[in-house]
């Protein structure tokens, strides 16, 4: 007993050697016993653990010691990857922490494609994890094969995510967005049906004005609700009602 007490206390003192940056003996880096065993994944939502694994590349001789800066380097290589941590739980066990990026909209390529803030498109089937996210119509046929969006719409990506931190009740009642030939934003709602017009990095605040003007107007006129909800002017919130 005394024996492999002193045997944990000396691996636990050289897992801390190696943490601080000293190096692990070569005798010791290549025993069996520690062997990669074990993976624990942090963080996988839309990845499946088949696919992180393989973007490892681990190999049956792989032990704990490996490099675990590569590690988490190889991960972020993936599309789906925005960024990983890799540590060790000696004896045999690696614990992969992964922050995975956000789709924020779906755009139609001619398929429906999920892309995050940053108008990258990601590998995610919309049908098995049931996205719900507005379709975002792309201001610029994006090329056959792109891994990015085109420029004007990578701006009208990062404007969808940043209605998601402004407002996420609103953001989610958003069918679609589109930007029109002025730099306007359109968030179309698909119920009750109403158009938001909006100049890009509008703040919380405004949208709660036009939400509070949408409800007043539905509780004054509920047979006649409003189209279109312009919130681009300074100190007004325009009403426009169809005939």
């Amino acid at each position: 007993m005394r024996s492999q007490m002193s045997i944990l206390l000396g691996t636990l003192a050289l897992a801390a050697l190696w943490e601080a940056g000293s190096r692990v003996p070569a005798a010791l880096s290549s025993m069996k016993t520690f062997r990669v065993r074990t993976v624990e994944f942090r963080g996988l939502r839309f990845m499946a653990r088949s696919r992180a694994l393989q973007d490892l590349r681990l190999t049956p001789r792989t032990t704990v010691w490996v490099n675990t800066h590569l590690l988490a380097e190889r991960l972020e290589t993936d599309p789906l990857v925005k960024t990983a941590h890799v540590r060790r739980k000696v004896p045999s066990t690696l614990v992969v922490d992964v922050v995975e990026r956000r789709p924020v909209a779906l755009v139609p390529m001619p398929t429906l494609v999920p892309v995050d803030a940053s108008g990258l498109r990601l590998p995610i089937d919309p049908a098995r994890h049931h996205l719900d996210l507005p379709i975002m119509e792309s201001v610029d046929p994006p090329a056959p094969g792109a891994r990015f969006l085109p420029s004007r719409s990578r701006e009208l990506a990062a404007e969808v995510a940043r209605l998601v931190e402004a407002d996420t009740a609103f953001y989610q009642m958003v069918s679609d967005i589109a930007e029109t030939g002025d730099g306007t934003v359109r968030a179309r709602w698909s119920d009750p049906p109403v158009d938001f017009l909006l100049r890009p990095d509008t703040p919380p605040g405004r949208l709660r004005e036009g939400l509070a003007v949408l409800q007043d107007a539905l509780a004054r006129e509920p047979e006649h609700a409003p189209t279109v909800i312009d919130l681009r002017y300074a100190d007004q919130v325009v009403v426009r009602r169809s005939r």
